[in-house]
C-alpha cells in the first residue's frame, strides 16, 4: 500500500472512530434521559435520581426565577420548557451527558439539561448560575432544532456567560481578560467552530510568555470571558440589533449571514472595532 494512502485511511479509520464513539455517547444519554426519572410533581420538568431529591426541590424553586431571566435576555419565551436532570451518581451523570465525562458540571443537550453532583455539592454556590447558563444554550437549542448547524461556541457561550452573570468564566474577571487582549491574548472570534476541546481554542497570539504555562481551565475560562466580553459590546451598540441576530439563529440562518445582516457588518469588521476598543 502507497504511503499516502495509507495515511487516507488512517484518516478514515480515525474519523470513523471518533463518530461511533459520539454516536454511542448520544445513545447512551438518550437510554439515560432524566425524563425516565422521577419528577418533582406530574407537571413539574425537574426530574432527579432518589439521592438527589433534596438538591432537585432546590432547583425547583430556581428554575422559575432563572427561565425568566434567560427569557428576558433573549427576547421571548423557551420554544419548551427543557427536562431538568438532577444527579447524585457521577457515573450515571456522565452517561447521560453525552459527553462520558463525570467532571463537567452541566450539559445542555437538545431537550433537556443535565446537572452534575458537584453542584448538590462542593460547587453549591454556582448552582443557580450555571442552571441560568444551561437554560441560555437550551432556550437557543429549543428554537433552532438539534439538528440545525451550530452557531459558532464564542457566541454560544459568550451569550450563556453574559445571561448567567458569569457562569463558565468564574475566577476570570473583565479586568484580565482585558489585559490579556492587550497582551496580544485575543479570543479568536471565526465565523465557524465548535470547541470541542478547550485545547484548541485559538488565541490570536500563542505560546508567548507565560500564556503558554496557563493550564487548560484557565484557557476555557479566558475564553469564555472574553466571548461574553464580545457579545455584551455587541448587545450594548445596538440592543435591536443583537434582538435581530437571536431571531435570525432561531429561524436557522447561517452564522455569518445572520451576523452581517442583523449589524450592517461583518464579523471581522465589528471583531477589529471591538478589540480596538478593548485595547484602549
Amino acid at each position: 500500500m502507497q504511503r499516502h494512502s495509507f495515511i487516507a485511511l488512517l484518516v478514515v479509520v480515525a474519523v470513523s472512530f471518533s463518530l461511533a464513539t459520539r454516536l454511542w455517547r448520544f445513545a447512551l444519554a438518550s437510554f439515560h434521559d432524566p425524563k425516565w426519572s422521577p419528577a418533582l410533581s406530574a407537571d413539574s420538568p425537574v426530574h432527579f435520581e432518589p439521592a438527589a431529591e433534596g438538591c432537585a426541590l432546590v432547583v425547583g424553586r430556581m428554575l422559575p426565577e432563572a427561565m425568566r431571566s434567560v427569557e428576558d435576555a433573549h427576547g421571548r419565551p423557551f420554544a419548551r420548557t427543557p427536562i431538568i436532570g438532577v444527579y447524585a451518581s457521577y457515573d450515571n451523570y456522565a452517561k447521560a451527558n453525552g459527553m462520558g465525562d463525570p467532571g463537567i458540571a452541566a450539559v445542555a443537550l437538545s431537550e433537556r439539561i443535565v446537572l452534575s453532583p458537584t453542584l448538590c455539592g462542593a460547587e453549591r454556590a454556582r448552582l443557580a448560575p450555571v442552571l441560568t447558563h444551561e437554560l441560555s444554550h437550551a432556550h437557543l437549542l429549543g428554537w433552532r432544532g438539534m439538528w440545525a448547524a451550530r452557531p459558532p461556541s464564542w457566541f454560544v457561550e459568550g451569550l450563556a456567560v453574559m445571561v448567567s452573570g458569569g457562569a463558565g468564566a468564574e475566577e476570570m474577571s473583565e479586568e484580565e481578560a482585558r489585559a490579556q487582549i492587550r497582551e496580544g491574548h485575543a479570543l479568536i472570534m471565526a465565523e465557524h467552530g465548535v470547541w470541542a476541546d478547550f485545547s484548541a481554542i485559538g488565541f490570536s497570539k500563542e505560546k508567548i510568555g507565560d500564556f503558554s504555562k496557563y493550564d487548560l481551565a484557565y484557557r476555557q475560562r479566558l475564553a469564555f470571558r472574553q466571548a461574553a466580553m464580545f457579545v455584551a459590546w455587541l448587545k450594548a451598540r445596538d440592543a435591536a440589533r443583537f434582538t435581530d441576530i437571536l431571531r435570525r439563529l432561531e429561524a436557522g440562518e447561517a452564522f455569518p449571514a445572520a451576523f452581517e445582516a442583523a449589524f450592517g457588518a461583518d464579523l471581522p469588521t465589528l471583531s477589529r472595532r471591538y478589540l480596538a476598543d478593548m485595547r484602549k
